[in-house]
């Protein structure tokens, strides 16, 4: 009776996407002209024709809005059919080419990588002001990651603070889907 419960309830409570099928869902929509990236993606199985899948694409800043609203649709749509389930795509907007911000990103890479070579990043943005500079982005932890939420936050804002103390740093902590 357990094992039959603990086999009905694990893909409710979740469990990890097989590696292979979080590859097909990402090349498929980053195949799209006006698709920078994705990340975040998440599959919901629950059971049979009851297949969810969310995730964010990236698209450039400065596109028209209602185009790359109908790619979206476009992509949500096909990405149904191709995999029988239903897809919701939320759309980031990245600044592209602005040579401060790209600067900002390497840096932050660099910080990253300092602290464990693992780290990635994502939804990378800055917010200049005449004070301060905010830098905005997620940071994704391997499974078993020794530092807590908390303590990496404190690290990188620590060293990004260090290289200028006008830098605001606003980072939100993913877990590594596969």
């Amino acid at each position: 009776g357990v094992n039959i419960a603990k086999d009905t309830l694990t893909p409710l409570i979740g469990e990890p996407i097989d590696p292979s099928i979080y590859h097909e869902i990402t090349e498929f929509v980053e195949k799209y002209d006006g698709i920078i990236g994705t990340h975040d993606l998440i599959v919901h199985n629950y059971g049979p024709g009851r297949t969810l899948i969310s995730l964010h694409a990236e698209v450039p800043a400065d596109g028209d809005i209602l185009e790359i609203h109908d790619l979206i649709d476009r992509i949500e749509h096909e990405l149904s059919e191709k995999l029988g389930c239903h897809a919701v795509i939320h759309m980031d907007p990245l600044k592209q080419n602005d040579v401060e911000t790209d600067r900002l990103k390497e840096l932050v890479l660099k910080v990253v990588s300092a602290i464990d070579d693992r780290l990635t990043i994502h939804d990378f943005r800055i917010v200049q002001g005449p004070t301060h500079t905010n830098i905005i982005f997620d940071v994704v932890t391997p499974y078993q990651f020794p530092l807590s939420d908390q303590e990496l936050k404190q690290k990188i804002s620590a060293m990004l603070r260090q290289e200028n103390p006008s830098y605001y740093v606003s980072i939100d902590v993913d877990k590594q889907m596969v």
